[in-house]
C-alpha cells in the first residue's frame, strides 16, 4: 500500500554544475525538493522498522517519471554530460556488482531518460545527507509508464502488500511566457494553477479532474503519470505544496502526501 508521496519536476537544472554562475536562482526549489524527497524516503525507513517487529509488509521506495514503459536499475555512476558538462553523479551505496543488474541495467546515464537521471541526482544528494536512506534507494525500483499503462501501475502498487513511498517526477506546462520552451500559450497559467490546488489538496479525485488533453496540449508530462497516484492513493491524504514557479518558462511544482498521522500508524501497525 502507499504511505507516502514526493513529487518533484525533472529538470537537468536541478544539477547546479550545469547550470554555471545561474545556478543560484534555482536554490529554493532545488532545497524544497530536497525536503520532500527525504521526507519520504524517512517515513518508509520508519515503516521498514515498525515492519520488522509486527506483521506489517516490507517497504519499498518506488521512482515513477513518464517515458515508454520500463524498469530500469540505475545504481551505477549517472553522467550528465549530453547536458554540456561532464557531470558524473556517483553510484548509489549497495551497487557493488553492476554485471547482475539484468537487461534494464543500466550504468551510463545516458541511456536513462531525463526525469530518472535528475531522480537519481537528488537520489545521491538524500544519500549524502542521510546516510541511513542508503539502503532503501539501493533496492528501490525505477520506472517510467505513460498515459495508457499508468492506471494499471497504480492499481498494482495500490495492492501491493509492501509499504511504498512513491517519488513521482513531473514537468508542467512548457509554454509560461515568452522565453519558455514553446511558444506561449496564455491557457498555461490557468493550468499550472489547477494543477497546484490538486497537488496541495491531496485529494485524488481533484487531481483526476484536470483536464489531460490540455496538459499534453501544453507540453506538460504529468498528465503521463497522474493516473498512478490517482489509482494507488485510496483513502485520506494531507497534501501540501512546497514550492511552485516556471522561471525558465516550464511549471514546476514540489509536493508531498502523506496520510494523516493516525493513517500512518495504522499502516505501520
Amino acid at each position: 500500500m502507499l504511505i507516502t508521496v514526493a513529487i518533484v519536476p525533472g529538470p537537468p537544472a536541478f544539477v547546479a554544475e550545469l547550470m554555471g554562475s545561474a545556478a543560484h536562482e534555482l536554490d529554493d526549489l532545488r532545497h524544497a525538493a530536497d525536503s520532500v524527497v527525504s521526507q519520504a524516503v524517512s517515513d518508509c525507513v520508519a515503516a521498514s522498522a515498525d515492519s520488522a517487529i509486527s506483521d506489517a509488509g516490507s517497504s519499498q521506495l518506488v521512482i515513477v517519471g513518464p517515458g515508454e514503459p520500463g524498469e530500469f536499475n540505475p545504481l551505477g555512476p549517472v553522467s550528465f554530460a549530453s547536458f554540456g558538462r561532464d557531470v558524473v553523479v556517483p553510484a548509489l551505496v549497495g551497487a557493488t556488482d553492476l554485471s547482475s543488474q539484468g537487461e534494464h541495467g543500466v550504468t551510463d546515464g545516458r541511456r536513462l531518460p531525463t526525469p530518472l537521471m535528475v531522480a537519481r541526482h537528488l537520489a545521491s544528494r538524500d544519500v549524502a545527507a542521510h546516510p541511513d536512506h542508503a539502503d532503501l534507494w539501493a533496492s528501490a525500483r525505477w520506472v517510467t509508464t505513460n498515459s495508457t499503462e499508468a492506471r494499471a501501475l497504480g492499481e498494482s502498487l495500490g495492492k501491493d502488500a509492501a509499504q511504498i513511498a512513491l517519488i513521482m517526477v513531473a514537468d508542467g506546462a512548457t509554454c509560461h511566457g515568452p522565453k519558455a520552451p514553446r511558444a506561449e500559450d496564455s491557457r498555461a497559467p490557468a493550468y499550472e494553477d489547477e494543477v497546484c490546488v490538486a497537488l496541495a489538496s491531496g485529494q485524488p479525485d481533484r487531481l483526476a479532474q484536470i483536464d489531460d488533453n490540455l496538459g499534453r496540449e501544453l507540453g506538460a508530462t504529468g498528465p503521463q503519470i497522474w493516473p498512478v497516484l490517482i489509482a494507488a492513493a485510496d483513502g485520506d491524504w494531507v497534501g501540501e505544496l512546497v514550492w511552485s514557479g516556471a522561471p525558465y518558462g516550464v511549471g514546476w511544482a514540489v509536493a508531498a502526501w502523506r496520510r494523516p498521522t493516525t493513517d500512518m500508524s495504522v499502516a505501520r501497525a
